[in-house]
């Protein structure tokens, strides 16, 4: 073990690239994990690394990302940057010996996210995206309840929106073609696509339809898509950043159904899922039979498990997990087949 390189009884010292809003919630995050300690934010410019650095408790702060890379103190980084900035520094921190926790959507494409992944691999460091609830603690309780419904979902229904503010379509990064080019398709869709393919066992889809409606610069602001799996199962997903906020996901089975209400942010207090098993027409088939349950999963913050998560990799108390490049690979193959099918006008498109 070299100098520099932390020991099972040490934090994991991270580097931030960037002050995005994300950012603050993911600094929480490393402040409550009992591994992890949030040690040196860089920015385009001094200032504003200094600023946020004495705001959120973060030792340090510098006026470059290359600064972050090159410090001997840093074992991970976090990189909340634009979408079209994730190829270089995922593949510039990979190279200084960094692990990546990378925001999603992971690249503007899959051949992107790829050559990303690659270079972690031949770095022998951990990339993961950042889907937060893949770390909830009811993620695991659910894949124990999903045999109840039958051996495989046969459907899947899911809405992720949010009614942007006033000056959204002006200001936000979301709806630039220079920043987030697969708008509400990458911020929110990568959700729902990552939901049914955890409920799938991550077996791919093998075709996809969709439509959106975009800005005058082709970024999607509201989209509809059915993914459809090679024992006919369908994920019908609506994602928009122009209608009320909703995160509910629906599995359903031969047996039963599965029914989340807030499937992408679960309240730390008490996250809950419900359980509908047998509902039958009676006898006389005029009056439906409920065997209805509540599951509640309670004091799990799933950002602080996500930072817990990768820091035990980071400080070697854990290996690097391949699984978690892989399944971001698939959701990212899955959100290009949407895109694609979107643009040419709601076509069939082959997933890989």
């Amino acid at each position: 073990m070299s100098e520099n390189t932390p020991s099972s009884s040490t934090p994991c010292r991270w580097g931030i690239l960037g002050t995005a809003g994300i950012a603050r919630k993911v600094v929480r995050a490393m402040h409550a994990a009992d591994n992890a300690h949030p040690v040196l934010m860089g920015s385009r410019t001094l200032d504003k690394a200094e600023a946020f650095a004495a705001e959120h408790r973060v030792d340090r702060g510098c006026g470059s990302y290359e600064d972050v890379l090159s410090d001997p103190d840093i074992d991970a980084v976090y990189i909340p940057l634009p979408t079209t900035l994730h190829r270089e520094w995922t593949i510039k921190a990979a190279e200084a010996g960094k692990h990546v926790l990378c925001e999603k959507p992971v690249a503007p494409s899959v051949e992107d996210a790829r050559v990303m992944i690659d270079a972690c691999a031949a770095a022998g460091v951990q990339f993961m995206d950042g889907v937060m609830f893949m770390h909830h603690a009811r993620l695991n309780q659910l894949k124990d309840a999903l045999p109840k419904i039958g051996d495989r979902p046969t459907s899947m229904m899911s809405v992720h929106s949010f009614k942007a503010h006033d000056g959204f379509f002006e200001t936000n990064i979301r709806v630039n073609p220079d920043t987030e080019p697969l708008g509400c398709v990458g911020d929110l869709v990568w959700y729902n696509v990552r939901f049914s393919l955890f409920a799938m066992q991550y077996e791919m889809p093998v075709r996809v339809r969709a439509a959106f409606q975009a800005t005058h610069d082709d970024v999607p602001v509201q989209a509809t898509a059915e993914i459809e799996f090679a024992n006919g199962t369908i994920s019908v997903m609506q994602s928009s950043f122009v209608e009320p906020t909703r995160q509910w996901f629906e599995i359903t089975g031969p047996a039963g159904t599965i029914t989340l209400r807030d499937f992408v942010h679960g309240p730390p207090d008490e996250s809950t899922f419900d359980l509908n098993i047998g509902t039958t027409l009676n006898s006389t088939e005029t009056a439906i039979e409920y065997h209805r349950s509540t599951e509640s999963t309670r004091n799990c913050a799933q950002e602080v498990e996500m930072v817990r998560t990768m820091s035990a990799i980071a400080t070697n108390q854990e290996s690097v997990a391949e699984e978690w490049s892989r399944i971001a690979v698939q959701t990212q193959q899955v959100v290009d087949a949407i895109m694609a099918s979107a643009r040419q006008g709601g076509q069939t498109v082959d997933v890989g």
